[in-house]
């Protein structure tokens, strides 16, 4: 974006620059070419009043004379009648003869003769043409001040964009603590408040299936259980027929079939994935989360070693996963010292356990903990839970199901 937009400037800056220049040259072209031949007639009329002073005193006109008034660009023709014409010419008259030199025509009428005056366009040519370098190299000079200011411009212009091009890149992986830029152009806010409303409605979303999903395991298989308890007790009463008591104990496995297929309607309203596509497999997400890691641990000059097992083909949305983990990452940092150590693991069921450790002691004075109790909050959200207090005691566990 920001090579197009520099690249836009600078056509615009020496487009604008070189239609003004070529107006100005042609405009400056026209001026001096009235004012040259203005000139080429007074000095046509000057040279045919000191012919005609000459003719009165009764000397002729020869190329002699001639050669003592023309120039070095100049052409000069003198006809009388009965008289052959007598023509001058100057040392580089011929030189850049275009067809275009500028020409004044005298008449001496008192001695029947004419006197032409051809003066070569050259000097003015080469004039033009300096002017015409002249805007060749300011034209480059312009290029390269637009190509400077444009790409400063384009890059104050590009920068929110590109922060918000991150933004949707993080909504995508199911991440909704998007870092949005502070702008006044229009657009990117326009922009930014869309993932905004995007990523609170994933949240709630994420919120509305956790609540759904707690409520529903509680509304179905809570008065299950209380049945089946109830079923259970009236089978071992002795005073019943025993074609009784083999239905209830029937009916009790009926229960615990039902216990179950609930069970499972709850594990599935957890596992569907937050983002259709988004998901990706546990062995990239781990690669992934800890190289973030190591990143940021590597200024601390702390190590990381990280291991993923279990089920590592089991997919996730990286998302919420690389949010708590982020959080946890600032937690770590402040609170714990030594090497760190990464663990995920992934059961056959998809469930998912990561646990944070570190080498060193915890810290005697741990300090401000509010970064663990978010994190706790954001897994307590995805339907997980986080044991621990401290990577360095003892360690930190989180559970999540799959999503």
């Amino acid at each position: 974006m920001r090579e197009r937009l520099t690249a836009a400037f600078v056509v615009l800056t020496v487009s604008l620059l070189l239609g003004v220049l070529l107006v100005r040259t042609y405009s400056a072209d026209a001026r001096l070419r009235a004012y040259e031949s203005d000139q080429v007639n007074q000095k046509a009329e000057a040279m045919a009043v000191f012919l005609s002073m000459r003719l009165d005193a009764g000397l002729p006109v020869t190329e002699d004379v001639l050669d003592e008034v023309v120039g070095s660009y100049q052409r000069i023709e003198y006809d009388a009648v009965g008289q052959p014409s007598v023509v001058v010419e100057g040392d580089s008259f011929d030189e850049g003869n275009d067809g275009q030199d500028f020409a004044a025509v005298v008449e001496i009428p008192e001695h029947d003769a004419t006197l032409v005056l051809l003066e070569s366009d050259e000097l003015l040519d080469d004039l033009v043409g300096d002017q015409r370098s002249s805007i060749a190299l300011i034209l480059l000079l312009a290029a390269i001040m637009a190509a400077m200011v444009g790409y400063l411009v384009a890059k104050l212009l590009a920068a929110p964009f590109l922060k918000l091009a991150v933004a949707a890149e993080q909504l995508g992986r199911g991440r909704f603590d998007l870092e949005l830029p502070r702008t006044r152009v229009p657009e990117a806010r326009a922009i930014g408040q869309a993932l905004q409303t995007s990523a609170g409605q994933l949240q709630e979303r994420l919120a509305s299936e956790e609540a759904f999903a707690q409520h529903a395991s509680h509304v179905l298989r809570t008065p299950l259980t209380g049945l089946r308890l109830d079923l259970e007790d009236l089978s071992m009463r002795k005073d019943l027929p025993e074609d009784v008591r083999a239905t209830m104990a029937h009916a009790v496995v009926r229960i615990d079939a039902m216990d179950e297929v609930a069970g499972e309607l709850v594990a599935l309203s957890r596992s569907n994935s937050l983002v259709a596509g988004a998901d990706v497999a546990l062995r990239d997400l781990g690669t992934l989360c800890a190289q973030a890691w190591a990143d940021a641990l590597g200024p601390y000059d702390r190590a990381l070693t990280a291991a993923v097992e279990g089920e590592i083909d089991t997919r996730y949305t990286p998302g919420p996963i690389e949010f708590v983990l982020d959080i946890l990452l600032t937690d770590v940092i402040r609170r714990s010292r030594g090497a760190v150590r990464l663990t995920f693991h992934a059961d056959e069921e998809g469930h998912l356990t990561i646990v944070v450790t570190s080498a060193g002691e915890a810290r005697t004075d741990p300090g401000d903990d509010r970064a663990l109790a978010k994190a706790r909050a954001v897994t307590t959200a995805l339907g997980g839970r986080l044991k621990g207090t401290d990577a360095g005691d003892g360690g930190l566990t989180i559970f999540l199901p799959r999503r």
